[in-house]
């Protein structure tokens, strides 16, 4: 699930103070608003086709879920850059802690999302299970779109690539040995039982991935997957990517253009800023939590060679602009761990423009 266009900079040249609106968060969703939603997706995979064809990164898969290729603009074409490396640097650290071990990936609200493909092309599946859920009507897809290309349905399994059904009673889609897909409802009551369906082992270690999934639904529904994941598993990371700080100028402007596509951030206002995210995964049982806005993951966290190649790929002049919506998206990434609390982190570099103002050691950013 996603939300990509942006309010031109022209939008915020008002001085007005914007007072910041009262959370909206109850557990009923319009089906026009579910539908929105999933409509994002289409969105985020044509947005990560167009960085991937100007070379920003590589995913050979991608492609067959885009319908129609569209051209981004260089600020979007970054952005998804960063959002992406981003995860694959977290993925990075998960494997090197957990290297001898058999371990699991699940993707909550996967969306058309290519990453067990990439790891598989790559080899890295081996020891990982990997999960992947969201709303039916996605899945149905998403199964649709895999069936019909061979690339995608050899590097299941070859077994169950035989076995891929267009039988629809069960929530369960895909249950191979290392690819398991199926329907998720995050609000509802039984949102939890399809990983036992699944047969998630909860003893294994667990990267979880949350990419504009957890804003889009209330925010007890939220509290209760963040709760679920620590509860649960007894070594296991979260990551979530989502949008913060609603409430200054840029904010108000990007949640008016959200909920005007009908998909409003149910929680944005539970969690505005940093500190109320670190806050949110903390008192649901985390032991360690940190947090940091896209500006700073850019700057700190992602590969230096890799942002000097893909800084020449186009000519990139929105600087205002891409720190304005930077610092409006955040990573968090939250531990629960006996034996490797200290080995996931936002790696202490200096960001690679020397002009940046703020170079400060990135540890002194969770600092409460």
């Amino acid at each position: 699930m996603d939300n990509n266009k942006i309010p031109p900079l022209s939008s915020f040249t008002s001085k007005k103070t914007i007072a910041p609106k009262r959370a909206v968060d109850h557990f009923s969703m319009k089906q026009g608003q579910k539908e929105s939603i999933i409509s994002t997706n289409d969105d985020a995979a044509s947005c990560k086709l167009s960085a991937v064809d100007k070379g920003y990164y590589i995913d050979d898969f991608v492609k067959h879920f885009v319908k129609v290729p569209i051209k981004r603009p260089p600020l979007i074409n970054r952005g998804f850059f960063s959002r992406v490396e981003a995860i694959e640097q977290f993925i990075k650290q998960f494997f090197t802690s957990y290297s001898q071990e058999r371990k699991q990936i699940v993707s909550l609200g996967c969306g058309f999302d290519t990453l067990y493909f990439r790891l598989k092309k790559r080899g890295d599946t081996q020891n990982l299970v990997f999960f992947e859920v969201d709303y039916e009507e996605v899945v149905k897809n998403k199964i649709k779109i895999i069936k019909a290309q061979k690339e995608l349905y050899q590097m299941i399994d070859q077994e169950w690539s035989q076995k891929l059904s267009g039988d629809y009673s069960s929530n369960v889609k895909i249950n191979s040995p290392y690819y398991r897909l199926g329907c998720i409802d995050l609000k509802s009551l039984e949102t939890f039982e399809i990983f036992d369906q699944l047969g998630i082992d909860y003893n294994l270690p667990t990267l979880f991935l949350s990419e504009c999934v957890l804003i889009y639904i209330p925010t007890e529904c939220g509290n209760n997957t963040i709760h679920w994941a620590s509860s649960k598993f007894t070594e296991s990371l979260f990551i979530t990517y989502e949008q913060i700080k609603p409430s200054d100028e840029f904010g108000q402007m990007m949640l008016k253009n959200i909920e005007i596509k009908g998909c409003p951030l149910l929680s944005i206002q539970s969690f505005p800023e940093i500190k109320d995210q670190k806050k949110r995964y903390l008192d649901k049982g985390w032991n360690r939590v940190d947090v940091l806005d896209m500006r700073d993951v850019y700057n700190y966290f992602i590969d230096k060679n890799r942002i000097k190649e893909t800084e020449r790929l186009e000519i990139f002049d929105e600087f205002e602009e891409w720190d304005l919506i930077q610092t409006h998206y955040c990573y968090v990434l939250a531990i629960k761990s006996s034996q490797h609390l200290n080995d996931f982190n936002f790696e202490n570099t200096k960001p690679l423009n020397s002009n940046n103002n703020n170079n400060n050691s990135i540890n002194n950013k969770f600092i409460s």
